[in-house]
C-alpha cells in the first residue's frame, strides 16, 4: 500500500510542471509574462514556485517575502537551488499560473540585514 501512495505521489509530481509539495520538479508550466514587474505587493499566495537552472530547469516550492515592494527569498545554506542561483542568477517564479522570469540578486548575508531570518542568505529578485 505505501508503494502504491509513493506511486502516485511521484506520477503527480512528474505531471504538475514543477515542484509538488516538497519534492522538486522541473520546468515551471504556465503562462509567461514579458512585462516586468515594478511592485509585487499584489501576490498573495503562501508559497512561490521558483524555477533554477535554465540548462536544466530545477524548480521548488519555497516561502517568500514581499518587502516595500520587492520580492525577496531567504535559501538556507546547504540547499541545491542555493547552489544553482550562486552558479547562474536566472531564475524564473510562478504566482497563480503565470510564470515571470527575473534574476536573483545577493543583498544579505546572514545576519546583515533586519527583518529577515539571521541564519540566511537574502536575495532579491529584479527583472533580468
Amino acid at each position: 500500500m505505501k508503494s502504491q501512495v509513493f506511486c502516485v505521489l511521484v506520477l503527480l509530481a512528474t505531471g504538475c510542471g514543477g515542484p509538488f509539495l516538497v519534492f522538486p520538479g522541473g520546468e515551471l508550466r504556465g503562462e509567461a509574462v514579458a512585462e516586468p514587474v515594478d511592485d509585487w505587493s499584489f501576490v498573495d499566495s503562501w508559497f512561490v514556485d521558483l524555477e533554477t537552472q535554465p540548462g536544466d530547469p530545477y524548480s521548488v516550492e519555497l516561502n517568500y517575502i514581499v518587502k516595500d515592494g520587492q520580492l525577496y527569498i531567504d535559501p538556507a545554506e546547504g540547499r541545491v537551488w542555493l547552489e544553482h542561483i550562486r552558479e547562474d542568477p536566472r531564475v524564473r517564479v510562478r504566482f497563480g499560473g503565470k510564470i515571470y522570469p527575473l534574476k536573483a540578486v545577493l543583498v544579505g548575508k546572514p545576519g546583515e540585514l533586519d527583518g529577515f531570518p539571521e541564519d540566511r542568505f537574502i536575495y532579491r529578485l529584479d527583472p533580468p
